[in-house]
């Protein structure tokens, strides 16, 4: 092997021992927000509650939840061994597809911070109309 292999393949395993590190920051990140999620969920699902007014209504508003705890997405599968690539030559559509779920993610999360705003103000409204029935 010459010396300009042996440099541009150690170039390319750093790089991706780089990526590697970047991805578990990600993956660090994406498990906190992902269980600070269930913690919001479970919280509002416990404040939705108290609209029950009777049990018919209790009812409507426990099968709703069960309908929206449904659509909450699986978890990450994990991938056999014997499934992985290894192969430089689909880096590229792999870097590619990649990217564009980050872009995508990235617009979702917007998302989310407008639904946690408008879900923080509701709050606050919420919380002024109970100190005005307590007055």
């Amino acid at each position: 092997m010459s010396f300009e292999n042996l440099d541009r393949d150690n170039r390319v395993q750093k790089m991706l021992d780089e990526f590697n590190e970047s991805w578990l920051k990600y993956w660090a990140s994406y498990v906190e927000l992902q269980n600070q999620l269930y913690d919001s969920a479970r919280a509002a699902r416990e404040v939705s509650w108290l609209a029950a007014t009777d049990e018919i209504r209790l009812s409507q508003i426990n099968r709703t939840q069960r309908e929206l705890y449904a659509t909450m997405p699986r978890r990450v599968d994990y991938l056999p061994l014997g499934n992985i690539s290894r192969d430089l030559d689909d880096a590229p559509s792999k870097l590619k597809e990649l990217e564009e779920a980050l872009t995508v993610e990235k617009t979702k999360c917007s998302s989310l911070v407008g639904a946690i705003d408008l879900l923080l103000a509701q709050i606050n409204r919420t919380k002024q109309e109970l100190q005005a029935v307590k007055r």
